[in-house]
């Protein structure tokens, strides 16, 4: 099995855990970073490489469009009509997910850039690992195929201080 890894950085957007019962339930913002293990069996022919970073513009416009200067809200948030209201007035640009948590964004990301590797690569890559990194100290990690590899998905919750 042969794994390289890509970091795309800089995607400022807010979010919020309204459930939380700390101060997460408020609108803050972080610029989150993901690390991502691709992985294959067979190298490319011409290039020798697991993945061809230079052929992930597509993906890389999918994150700035998802993540750069937007508002993540969860699909369930009881303030969604709120958050649609100030979409439609151009206040934020909003994007709502499954969960906008660290764990919830790895996975969302994970199952999105999967298939884009797939139509680009025609299943030779997959998608190993995603880190969804809110700052220097917190981040989480998905594994599409479980740790192991035997298909059960895992999350791994924040790691290090609050």
């Amino acid at each position: 099995m042969f794994r390289s890894t890509k970091r795309f950085t800089g995607f400022s957007c807010c979010h919020r855990q309204p459930a939380h019962k700390g101060h997460c339930k408020y609108l803050h913002g972080y610029s989150r970073t993901f690390y991502v293990v691709f992985e294959c069996t067979e190298l490319e022919a011409e290039t020798h490489f697991v993945m061809e970073f230079g052929g992930l513009k597509k993906i890389k416009a999918w994150l700035d469009d998802m993540f750069d200067h937007t508002c993540l809200i969860n699909e369930d948030d009881p303030e969604l009509e709120l958050f649609e209201e100030m979409d439609r007035n151009g206040i934020i640009q909003l994007r709502v997910l499954p969960n906008v948590s660290m764990e919830g964004t790895a996975k969302y990301v994970a199952e999105h850039m999967q298939k884009m590797i797939d139509e680009q690569e025609g299943g030779r890559v997959s998608i190993h690992s995603v880190e969804c990194r809110e700052n220097d100290k917190n981040s989480a990690l998905y594994y599409p195929n479980g740790i192991g590899g035997d298909g059960a998905a895992v999350l791994v919750g924040p790691l290090g201080d609050e």
